[in-house]
């Protein structure tokens, strides 16, 4: 039986005990139904794990003993920021799960002219609390030590007048861009993945992301909704130039 994984919002030291309660402890309890002597393995996202064995159990609340730190080498080398139109309910959820595991660095949500969803301030901190841990839950599942960055929402034109960072390569999805993954040469640098939301951009948006280094890039002849379009691009740029191997990599 496979020892759990769970991520604590809290700093973890080696050889140091740790009490949990909530949700957390609460999950523990009654959902895996641990008992005193029972293994975990605790993450805090900071890049280490650290084997876990349960002490004491009440309703609500668990001790816990750590034991030595470990780190695994699950982050991708190449660093990708997804810029994702947010899009409705459990399309964007599963936008944020997949692409955790694929390994990008940083999710940017976007409002864009065309997005579906509306985010006034109280129900963006409440969708970003949401999104984070969808995140912290797939890092638990796949692996990572290390939680994605998750910014909270902006509009497309607050992003792009932000100061982009050297040596980035800025790629934007598009069913009608003539260019491809394949005939691009390896980034030195960093990646911005542009993807649009249900409605896709508005031509102005388009060209406004155009001016600020945005190059559009298509991925196959078919039109792909944006959850699909966003894992799909995500996993190409992986295989490519990141840490999914098994096909040739463009310009390496």
């Amino acid at each position: 039986m496979s020892i759990p994984r769970l991520f604590v919002d809290q700093a973890l030291a080696a050889n140091s005990e740790v009490t949990l309660r909530g949700d957390a402890a609460r999950y523990i309890g009654r959902v895996l139904r641990a008992r005193p002597g029972d293994r975990l393995t605790l993450f805090d996202g900071r890049g280490e794990e650290f084997s876990t064995r349960i002490q004491q159990i009440d309703k609500n609340c668990i001790e816990l003993r750590l034991g030595e730190g470990s780190r695994r080498d699950t982050e991708s080398p190449l660093a990708v920021r997804l810029l994702q139109g947010i899009s409705r309910g459990d399309r964007m959820d599963f936008v944020v799960q997949k692409s955790t595991e694929l390994g990008v660095h940083r999710i940017t949500p976007l409002q864009t002219e065309f997005s579906v969803v509306r985010l006034n301030a109280q129900r963006a901190a409440k969708r970003l609390q949401h999104w984070q841990g969808i995140c912290a839950s797939a890092c638990e599942q796949c692996g990572r030590n290390v939680l994605p960055v998750i910014d909270g929402a902006l509009t497309l034109s607050d992003f792009l007048s932000l100061k982009c960072p050297t040596e980035t390569t800025r790629l934007m999805l598009s069913p009608e861009a003539t260019e491809t993954m394949e005939s691009l040469k390896k980034p030195t640098g960093s990646v911005e993945l542009l993807i649009g939301p249900e409605g896709g951009f508005s031509e102005q948006e388009s060209t406004l992301a155009r001016q600020h280094g945005f190059l559009p890039i298509a991925i196959g002849p078919r039109v792909l909704r944006t959850e699909t379009a966003a894992v799909a691009a995500v996993a190409l740029v992986q295989a490519f130039w990141g840490d999914l191997g098994g096909v040739p990599r463009p310009g390496s």
